[in-house]
């Protein structure tokens, strides 16, 4: 059975590449589109809105996929936005230090007598301006950190904000969405009764099946009763005397007989062909 259903897959697959792009194929696609549609329209609208409520119910889930995103991003906003806070504090912190090393180290060099110290170690000039250095050092790579992680952090509120306007976009088109199913619902219930009510049903219910053989049935009594008057006048020879002479007098009806018989005409031929020969 395997090896049929795998000879009978490349048999299948053999020919789509052979009609690939030639008219067959086409007009293959052209009865698919038709089939489908008309499947799509022979769907009940009771069905179909049955469908469309269960698609707007599913709308909930993807209101909680929107909601754990957008949690998790709050989540991670927050953190970051508290690291960026930390460095920035950190930051500042550390150029006051490294601004007030080199006033203290300026000041040395303006008057030898004065003893450099950062943080009590007592520093000559050439020392302190070296751990000056490293520490501006320090300070630029901590401030690359320090942009690259603000520029994340506005890239994330960036995607926190959209998310945050997309779930209430989507808790808004949920409930106008079920507002129309609902609407539409309405709609279809009073056409139903329209369509009850009327004498011309359009929907596939047994009510209208029955109105509509009843309309039938109508029709076929109506063509009966006018065979019933077309039949007499279509196989009698003759219509059927009534018992007065159909209102004629005896005169009329003896007419046929007592008018006098009419007389051949001769044509001049004739005469002439009966003429006495002259000598």
């Amino acid at each position: 059975m395997l090896k049929k259903m795998v000879i009978l897959a490349v048999v299948g697959f053999v020919a789509v590449v052979a009609l690939k792009g030639t008219k067959a194929v086409s007009f293959l696609k052209s009865e698919w589109q038709s089939a489908t549609k008309q499947a799509e329209d022979s769907i009940p609208p009771e069905k179909e809105i049955g469908r469309l409520k269960n698609e707007v119910g599913l709308l909930d889930k993807d209101v909680k996929t929107l909601v754990n995103h957008l949690a998790k991003e709050r989540v991670e906003v927050n953190d970051l936005k508290e690291k960026v806070d930390a460095m920035a504090a950190k930051q500042s912190k550390d150029k006051e230090l490294l601004s007030a090393r080199a006033a203290t180290i300026t000041k040395a060099e303006k008057d030898p007598t004065y003893a450099i110290s950062f943080g009590n170690r007592p520093l000559s000039v050439s020392a302190a301006k070296a751990e000056l250095e490293e520490g501006v050092k320090r300070f630029s790579t901590n401030q690359k950190s320090l942009d690259a992680h603000e520029s994340l952090l506005t890239n994330r509120i960036k995607v926190r904000d959209t998310l945050e306007k997309q779930l209430e976009t989507m808790k808004n088109q949920k409930s106008e969405l079920a507002n129309q199913v609902d609407a539409m619902e309405a709609e279809l219930a009073v056409l139903k009764l329209q369509q009850m009510e009327s004498k011309y049903q359009t929907d596939d219910t047994r009510l209208a099946k029955i109105k509509e053989d009843m309309q039938k049935l109508k029709t076929r009594v109506a063509v009966e009763r006018e065979k019933l008057k077309l039949l007499p006048s279509a196989l009698d020879d003759a219509p059927a005397s009534t018992s007065n002479g159909g209102g004629k007098s005896v005169d009329d009806i003896m007419a046929p007989l007592n008018a006098p018989a009419k007389k051949p005409e001769t044509s001049k031929t004739d005469t002439d062909s009966k003429l006495p020969l002259v000598d």
